[in-house]
């Protein structure tokens, strides 16, 4: 640990430990230094993969977390005694087994110093920037070349928003709030409030996030005081304040209480069915950001001239292409996400499963159904595909796997893997060999859907609605005969809404299993297509749109 300790000398490096088992005087030490202590946050591998991926270098010693961070791609250094294991050979300052791995070895047995003298020197160079050409070269300096002038530079103006629903790492509303609130954490010009109290529990977020998140959550708990105490008044913001708004373009009622000069709307919604009194009051807003074409389209048919549209992310750091874990063998794996309900269609993806699977019994369906608002999952038994709905258990999850086996599907041949956290999700996606969507209606783009086809899953999609965005030439596998769907209760307004046909559902697994090469390189080409949808760039996107 001490031998650790030259390398806080070099500027502009922010430390984290990810040691655990620490011995008192080690624990001691570390707790004066200026380095943030992760372990306590780290219960398995996954968390410290996790916190790995956010990390911009790994150094360490010959450790388990060594080859976590070479087989994640991480750059790594690793510090090797004189004597090392045989898989870093000899004599060599790369690893045949991790490319993004570097060595460094010992010169003499049990002597360190030197070790951490090189690394220093390197980690020094890695941080530097370059020099500008004429001070690089001085030499070659072109004698025609006119004189650089660089303006001095100034501290970023700092802007303020603030986002008025929960954050959290499990519900889609809550995931576009925890990515826009980490964009803007990274980026010194902007400010953000929380003026909602986050749903997240420490235990299960990533310790990173944990750490960046912990100064905002402290200010929205003062807010929240502020807003018990004056709870029959209005309270006004001197920032942009973000609402999320759905169908009918109606907000949770923050904005009766948390209002601001500049009102921007986030929108994603499924009923087409918008009040004239929905729609006047919808012009109180500065901006309305749709979350699809569809959306846009809509709301601009409805005179809307205030719309704009950009899409939602993905965290290529979670989500990217790599090998599977073969956890689950030979089987052919179909996953299937979103909250069971009539507009996510689940009910097709049943009856086209029990039919692929009568040809093919390797087939396994992975699914990840949890829903929080279950009312909505009224209409799945009236459609003829499956045999009425899942029970609500007593810690409200649903029960899923007995109602599968209850639509016929023989118990080992499905897993319903529950509410899983986002952190976690491109693990269980990347064990797939496809991926189905039917849904009827997405007002967004289906983030389950575009994190599946961001891991390189052969992705088989509704061409309806949101799903529309995600449609492009030998990207997926589209289902393009699209039915009328009956309207229900909870979604009386279907304009542009599909069908899908379970027949061609099962066509499409037939594709994907017969020629798996086609199906890796369409899943590919949508892992690179979504390279161009991180949350990093689409939050850019917004704040351009909006400012």
């Amino acid at each position: 640990m001490s031998d650790f300790l030259k390398l806080l000398d070099v500027p502009g490096v922010s430390f984290y430990s990810l040691q655990k088992d620490l011995s008192a005087s080690d624990r001691a030490l570390l707790d004066r230094q200026p380095i943030a202590d992760l372990s306590q946050n780290l219960v398995d591998f996954a968390d410290t993969a996790a916190i790995i991926s956010q990390l911009d270098l790994v150094i360490c010693v010959d450790t388990s977390v060594a080859h976590l961070a070479g087989a994640l791609g991480k750059p790594t250094w690793i510090l090797l005694s004189f004597i090392p294991d045989w898989r870093w050979m000899l004599e060599r300052e790369d690893s045949p087994w991790y490319p993004t791995a570097k060595l460094f070895r010992q010169q003499t047995a049990g002597d360190w110093e030197p070790v951490f003298d090189r690394v220093k020197t390197a980690l020094e160079h890695l941080i530097s920037p370059p020099l500008p050409r004429s001070q690089a070269l001085p030499g070659n300096a072109d004698p025609e070349a006119p004189p650089q002038f660089h303006a001095p530079q100034t501290p970023p103006k700092i802007t303020g928003i603030g986002i008025s629903w929960p954050v959290s790492i499990t519900s889609g509303w809550g995931i576009y709030g925890m990515n826009l609130t980490l964009q803007l954490l990274q980026n010194p010009a902007w400010e953000v409030a929380l003026l909602a109290p986050p749903s997240i529990s420490y235990e299960s977020i990533n310790p990173l996030h944990k750490s960046l998140l912990f100064p905002v959550v402290e200010k929205q708990q003062k807010f929240q005081e502020l807003v018990s105490a004056n709870y029959d008044k209005q309270i006004a913001c001197n920032f942009p304040v973000l609402y999320a708004l759905g169908n009918n373009l109606e907000a949770s009622g923050v904005e009766n209480q948390i209002t601001s000069a500049c009102q921007i709307g986030v929108i994603f919604f499924e009923d087409t069915r918008i009040t004239p009194q929905a729609l006047e009051k919808a012009k109180k807003y500065s901006a309305i950001v749709a979350g699809s074409n569809w959306n846009a389209d809509v709301l601009k048919s409805c005179g809307l001239t205030n719309i704009r549209m950009v899409n939602q992310g993905i965290d290529p750091a979670i989500f990217h292409p790599a090998p599977k874990s073969n956890l689950l063998g030979d089987r052919f794996v179909i996953f299937s996400g979103g909250k069971l309900e009539y507009r996510k269609g689940q009910d097709i993806v049943v009856a086209a499963f029990k039919r692929f699977r009568a040809k093919h019994p390797d087939a396994l369906l992975l699914t990840a159904w949890h829903n929080f608002w279950p009312q909505y999952m009224l209409g799945i038994e009236q459609t003829g595909n499956a045999i009425g709905l899942p029970n609500i258990n007593r810690d409200g999850s649903l029960g899923i796997s007995a109602w599968l086996a209850a639509n016929g599907l023989p118990v080992d041949s499905f897993i319903d893997i529950g509410l899983i956290p986002n952190h976690l999700a491109g693990q269980i996606l990347r064990e797939a060999d496809a991926a189905v969507f039917t849904n009827r209606c997405e007002g967004g783009t289906n983030l389950v859907a575009m994190e599946s086809m961001a891991c390189g899953i052969p992705t088989i999609l509704s061409a309806n609605t949101g799903h529309l965005d995600l449609i492009y030439n030998h990207i997926c596998y589209p289902l393009l005969s699209q039915g009328r769907v009956k309207p229900t209760a909870h979604f009386p307004g279907i304009e542009g809404w599909g069908e899908s046909d379970v027949d061609e559902v099962v066509e499409a697994l037939e594709q994907v299993y017969t020629n798996r090469e086609e199906a890796k390189r369409r899943g590919l080409a949508a892992a690179n297509f979504m390279l161009d949808w991180t949350w990093e760039k689409q939050v850019k996107r917004f704040l351009d749109v909006i400012y």
